[in-house]
């Protein structure tokens, strides 16, 4: 039989995943912050786990999802920003296996370069490989969007 503290969470709990899913930290964080001993706690975030309202796979894919769309990141930012949502280092590798980093790193090349027009060619990619690295994307993939879109041999870099 629940006490009015157990339905008092777990209702807090199901208001939060009702709005956006959650990991399981974030969750654990959220009831903490609103004052629920840890006994209750616990027991919310068993019950939604068992029941499969709370699962860090299930969030950790619709992270990913909804920030490709939204704003493309790289593999290492993307690892970032689950491991900061509590998301467990074996889930986030086990997300990342379907990752396409490459075709993200083209999309957001893709919606950049129009944002550029006034620069030069020159000031053009710098700023796109700066662009690309503060998101996340690797050299190789930058790389390759560089010389999509310039002409760039394999030896260019911002610092040469």
């Amino acid at each position: 039989m629940m006490n009015n503290a157990s339905i008092s969470a777990i209702t807090f709990a199901l208001k939060l995943l009702g709005m956006r899913n959650h990991s399981h930290k974030e969750l654990e964080q959220k009831l903490r912050k609103k004052g629920y001993p840890s006994e209750e706690i616990e027991s919310v975030l068993n019950t939604l786990t068992t029941r499969g309202l709370l699962n860090d796979q299930t969030f950790g894919h619709d992270l990913i999802r909804s920030r490709s769309r939204r704003k493309p990141a790289g593999t290492m930012k993307m690892s970032m920003e689950l491991r900061k949502k509590g998301v467990s280092e074996a889930v986030i590798n086990e997300l990342l296996q379907e990752y396409d980093s490459t075709s993200l790193c083209h999309q957001a090349a893709e919606k950049k370069i129009h944002t550029l027009r006034g620069a030069t060619e020159n000031e053009k990619r710098k700023k796109l490989e700066i662009f690309l690295r503060n998101r996340g994307f690797g050299w190789q993939e930058i790389q390759g969007v560089l010389k999509r879109f310039f002409d760039v041999n394999d030896d260019y870099n911002i610092t040469d």
